[in-house]
């Protein structure tokens, strides 16, 4: 006798991870309904609102899942939040199997004395007001002409990037004009970035240093600890180009940055905002006390920040190996491995969480019931407020005909409004 195979199947968060798992499921089993929940009315998570608003190439990775969602092989259901509008229990209810995929968003805060001080800033906290994050908005916080960044992963090279970037460098982009604008009024004029690794183990990829290069008018120099070993091929690379960055000629720059390799804060002073960072440690002749009007914390995401999954509080969520939760319950992408990884990687472990769900559902591990109702089971007033994503595309279209001559769209700050656009 064939074992029953899911006909009803939910998805909970609609960034890169749940797109791909959609697809993967959808290849394996083509008949079933694959829904696809977001809390937000505009679909593509971290594509849309976390990866930053001058890098377009990287987001139209969305094209593809566009396919998808235009066809009907996957719903999107976007406006209902799983913990609010409907339970994680009436979900598992109404479908054979879900997925969470809802990603790991709370920065990492600093943890020196000090680090509460106004001026001490989360990179999300930019992040979400360039990129217009709605529910809730975030505003463009003050940042003034003297910046700390501290990490130099891929985040803080875009922290990097921003502030040294001028209006004409955004050309072609999604950034919030309100939110650039108000940084460009008073832009800064001296950055400097804290790493508490050497360059040669230093998380930014090679490519975002090397791209640092093509903004015009920036001046840069660095200090290092010990240099890479010769048989490290990539640190090799990044110490290069961070080399390349230096040997830059800019007569009359706009804005200097300095990197600081092998430096850690020991504590950040002032009086009530930001005035100085004091280093623990430093390559031996760098100053240990650095003026600053603003310190932005790029460290990484918070993986057990309380009320994170509001949704299932009940779920250990420590990082695993595995997207098995409890039958018929699975999680993927940053939720399943922690907040490491870009795109491509959540892809890859997006496929393997799909063939983790098919060979589960073909041993009976995950059990398929066959009186599952699925998307059109759910309550009258949930479906209604729900997002298709024929809605979204009236948003889609309205933020297109809002942009400026040289933005290729201008995203709605706030969310009622998306969703009001949506419903018609």
């Amino acid at each position: 006798m064939t074992e029953p195979t899911p006909r009803h199947i939910a998805i909970v968060g609609s960034g890169p991870s749940g797109c791909f798992v959609a697809q993967a499921l959808k290849r394996t089993w083509k008949d079933a309904e694959i829904t696809v929940f977001d809390r937000l009315a505009a679909p593509y998570g971290l594509i849309r609102y976390g990866v930053a608003a001058d890098h377009q190439h990287t987001k139209a990775i969305t094209r593809q899942f566009d396919r998808a969602f235009a066809n009907g092989d996957v719903r999107f259901a976007g406006n209902i939040e799983i913990g609010s509008d409907l339970s994680l229990d009436e979900l598992r209810e109404a479908f054979d199997l879900v997925v969470l995929a809802s990603g790991r968003w709370r920065d990492r805060m600093l943890s020196v004395p000090g680090s509460r001080l106004e001026g001490v800033l989360p990179s999300g906290d930019l992040i979400n007001a360039l990129n217009a994050v709605p529910r809730p908005a975030i505003p463009m916080p003050a940042i003034g002409e003297r910046v700390v960044v501290v990490g130099a992963g891929n985040v803080a090279i875009d922290m990097v990037r921003f502030l040294i970037k001028t209006a004409d460098d955004y050309a072609g982009s999604d950034v919030a004009p309100e939110a650039l604008d108000q940084y460009l009024a008073a832009p800064a004029k001296r950055v400097t970035v804290l790493s508490r690794s050497p360059i040669a183990s230093a998380k930014a990829d090679v490519a975002m240093v090397r791209e640092l290069a093509k903004v015009p008018g920036v001046r840069f120099t660095y200090a290092n600890t010990s240099p890479a070993a010769a048989d490290n091929a990539l640190g090799v690379k990044r110490e290069q180009a961070i080399a390349a960055l230096a040997d830059l000629e800019v007569d009359d720059p706009r804005v200097e940055v300095h990197f600081v390799f092998g430096a850690e804060p020991g504590r950040v002073t002032g009086d009530g905002r930001v005035e100085k960072v004091h280093l623990a440690a430093a390559p031996a002749g760098e100053p240990t006390v650095i003026e600053a009007d603003t310190v932005i914390s790029a460290i990484g995401f918070d993986v057990n920040a309380p009320g994170h999954w509001h949704y299932a509080e009940d779920i250990d969520f420590a990082p695993s190996e595995h997207g098995f939760l409890e039958p018929g319950l699975y999680r993927a992408g940053w939720l399943k491995r922690g907040p490491h990884g870009a795109i491509p990687a959540n892809r890859a472990d997006s496929v393997e969480v799909a063939k983790e769900i098919v060979a589960d559902v073909a041993s009976g591990r995950t059990p398929i019931a066959d009186d599952r109702g699925g998307y059109e089971s759910l309550p009258q007033h949930v479906r209604d407020r729900a997002v298709s994503f024929e809605q979204w595309l009236r948003i889609d279209t309205a933020e297109a005909k809002q942009a400026g001559d040289d933005r290729i769209r201008r995203k709605f700050i706030d969310h009622d409004e998306m969703v009001a656009v949506a419903h018609g």
